[in-house]
């Protein structure tokens, strides 16, 4: 009786994960948000940069998230294991993997 429950239980999971498994689609909107503010916190800021120039770049930035979005799409190769998906992310100075599951996406590099 216990292992038909946690039979059912690890079925129960398995079709969660399954059916809450992100698309591609998803995971661009979200590497391009991450991108763009990892942009702003990154680029934008900093203590010898006036606040104008700070301003400036950020609007820039927010700007240029269709181009942002355009790059991740052409950078990212997806590896669907139907439960979950891996997301390979080929920048010009670094590699981005993320795994999804469960609906959420979280950046492993």
């Amino acid at each position: 009786m216990k292992l038909q429950i946690i039979l059912i239980g690890i079925v129960v999971i398995a079709v969660g994960m399954a059916i809450t498994n992100p698309s591609k689609d998803r995971y661009i909107e979200y590497a391009t948000e991450q991108f763009s503010e990892t942009g702003k916190t990154s680029i934008c800021a900093g203590e010898n940069i006036p606040i104008a120039a700070q301003q400036s770049c950020k609007f820039v930035i927010s700007q240029g998230k269709g181009v942002i979005k355009k790059v991740v799409n052409n950078s990212t190769k997806q590896q669907n294991f139907i439960l979950f998906s891996l997301y390979e992310t080929d920048l010009p100075n670094k590699k981005v993997t993320t795994i999804a599951a469960f609906g959420n996406f979280h950046m492993l590099k």
